[in-house]
C-alpha cells in the first residue's frame, strides 16, 4: 500500500461510546468522597461484587471474566509441606 493511499484513510470511531462519559470536576476530596458513596448507593449488590471482581482480574491480569458462568462452590485445599 503506498504512502499516499495511507494517508487518506480515515478510521471511524463509534461516536456513541464517548457520549455516555463526562469530566466530572469536585472543588473538594469530600465532595468527591460523597458524590462516589451515592453512586454506589445506586448499584445493587450484584452490580457492586461484578464491579469489584473486575478490578481483582484487571490487578491480577486475569483476562476472560464471565459474570454469567460463576463457580456454583468453591473448595480451599491446604497442603501441608
Amino acid at each position: 500500500m503506498s504512502a499516499k493511499k495511507k494517508k487518506n484513510e480515515t478510521v471511524e470511531e463509534p461516536i456513541a461510546s464517548y457520549a455516555t462519559r463526562s469530566i466530572r470536576v469536585f472543588s473538594s476530596h469530600e465532595e468527591q468522597a460523597h458524590y462516589e458513596l451515592e453512586q454506589m448507593a445506586k448499584l445493587s449488590s450484584i452490580e457492586i461484587l461484578q464491579q469489584m471482581r473486575k478490578l481483582i482480574n484487571l490487578a491480577y491480569g486475569m483476562h476472560g471474566f464471565d459474570p454469567t458462568k460463576l463457580p456454583q462452590q468453591h473448595t480451599i485445599k491446604i497442603i501441608k509441606k
